[in-house]
């Protein structure tokens, strides 16, 4: 099932789906296993900041990790916030931010 799917479904059912981010990687394996220990289902995501100002690493190293501990029928990875002026008000480069999280498996 796809993502926009999966939403129709949900909103359908008047249900929300639940998203989490991982400004630290190993936040991602308990967050993965919560959601397949209640047979439910969220978004493991990750901004720019928490790759470029917190523990997050990088936008590959988020997509390896989801790669070990993610399950694609109670989680799906996403990229949050790319930001064109960052927090420090410098501009980013969000379209090759963009094309390394497709790249990575986003």
């Amino acid at each position: 099932m796809t993502v926009t799917e999966l939403l129709v479904q949900v909103r359908n059912a008047g249900a929300v789906v639940p998203a989490f981010n991982i400004p630290y990687l190993p936040m991602m394996a308990p967050t993965a296993q919560a959601l397949r220990d209640t047979n439910s289902f969220g978004f493991i995501m990750v901004a720019r900041l928490e790759w470029v100002k917190f523990e997050a690493r990088s936008i590959e190293a988020i997509a390896e990790e989801y790669r070990r501990v993610g399950n694609s029928r109670h989680t799906r990875l996403h990229l949050d916030h790319v930001p064109v002026i960052d927090e420090d008000n410098l501009p980013v480069d969000y379209v090759g931010d963009i094309k390394r999280a497709l790249a990575a498996g986003y």
